[in-house]
């Protein structure tokens, strides 16, 4: 296995148990509002780091080409993310959590405009999570102009811009005082937390992130290291970030929109920290890259997706074995069941559907 493909793979793993986070977060977690932000925002951040390396968006990039490239996107998500609203809606009435959607939350999904709709019923009615999936489109549509606009200010100004930009929305949400009302829909931390536009600085953290990698000095220095410093970089990047998620835990309660703002910064030092060791791959990089896990990180949207799906057409027969409670039974049995379901989607649903759907280049 070659070098690169280790570290990529190493970085599907690293997605993937991102979104197992989220699913465990979900369900399991009290409270789980820092450990889904942060995890959350590595989804986008990791997405803006991969768009940028892989679509240079340069001058001869045009409308036909970002057509082409937004089709492309459609017909790999877009399927999944109808099968999952759809999916949501019959499991959860099928067992008596929900009497019903309406048919302007529906539509909404179907349009990808739920998250900018400021009513709590429509960016977390039917399918919970399906606002990420619509922000996620949203950025793909924006990806040229700014990987474009990024590309004029030099890398070191890069970062000092996207810092300050974090560290001023962050004090936005405390001078804001924001509130949520999900049962009136007034417009608070949850709305801004999946609005599309917010969610553009993560984002723009991983293409920013990206260019850093193109560097020089960057370069150079990770072709210095040697294996057992890889594997001490990454393990500092680890610690960094868990660090990092123990401060906002501890600090920042409860105050979603505040907790995202402070996610951006522990991602970039999980993800930079085993971007530094590409050349050389340390030992986590290897670990994560093993066949199974790399393997299953295919799977990571339909997870994401499918996740309260699975959970709620679960829930009756955990109900009738009495295991609900019990997580140490419970967990693995959802997540066992929400990964076998998913796999069979993606090879059976998602693939061949997109190969159909996908526009010929």
């Amino acid at each position: 296995m070659g070098t690169k493909s280790t570290y990529l793979q190493s970085l599907g793993t690293l997605q993937l148990l991102a979104v197992i986070a989220v699913v465990i977060g979900h369900f399991w977690v009290k409270d789980n509002t820092f450990i889904n932000s942060l995890c959350v925002s590595f989804c986008f951040v990791y997405s803006g780091f991969f768009t940028a390396m892989r679509h240079p968006f340069g001058k001869d990039y045009g409308l036909k080409e970002h057509t082409g490239f937004m089709l492309d996107k459609l017909a790999r998500l877009y399927p999944l993310h109808v099968l999952a609203v759809a999916l949501c809606i019959l499991t959860s009435m099928a067992t008596g959590l929900s009497d019903g959607v309406s048919f302007k939350v529906i539509l909404g999904h179907l349009t990808l405009l739920s998250p900018w709709i400021p009513i709590a019923g429509f960016y977390f009615g039917a399918n919970p999570v399906a606002w990420f999936i619509c922000d996620l489109f949203f950025l793909y549509l924006m990806a040229p102009l700014v990987v474009r606009l990024l590309k004029k200010i030099p890398v070191a100004w890069q970062v000092v811009l996207i810092v300050a930009l974090l560290v001023a929305e962050y004090h936005l949400g405390y001078s804001a005082d924001i509130k949520e009302n999900l049962g009136t829909g007034v417009i608070g931390a949850y709305y801004l937390y999946e609005f599309p536009p917010t969610r553009l600085l993560d984002f723009a953290a991983g293409i920013i992130l990206y260019h850093v990698t193109l560097t020089s000095w960057w370069s150079k220095l990770k072709s210095r290291l040697t294996g057992r410093a890889a594997t001490l970089i990454e393990l500092l990047g680890i610690v960094a970030f868990l660090a990092l998620y123990h401060v906002g835990a501890t600090r920042i309660h409860t105050h979603c929109f505040r907790a995202f703002c402070a996610s951006a910064p522990a991602v970039m030092a999980l993800l930079g920290s085993f971007l530094l060791t590409s050349e050389r791959g340390g030992i986590v990089s290897k670990a994560l890259s093993i066949k199974p896990l790399a393997q299953l990180s295919t799977i990571n949207s339909e997870i994401y997706l499918l996740q309260f799906c699975g959970y709620f057409a679960l829930l009756p027969l955990c109900n009738q074995l009495g295991i609900t409670g019990n997580t140490a039974v419970h967990l693995p049995i959802v997540l066992t069941a929400l990964c076998i379901a998913s796999w069979l989607i993606h090879y059976h649903y998602s693939v061949p559907l997109s190969r159909v759907l996908r526009p010929r280049h």
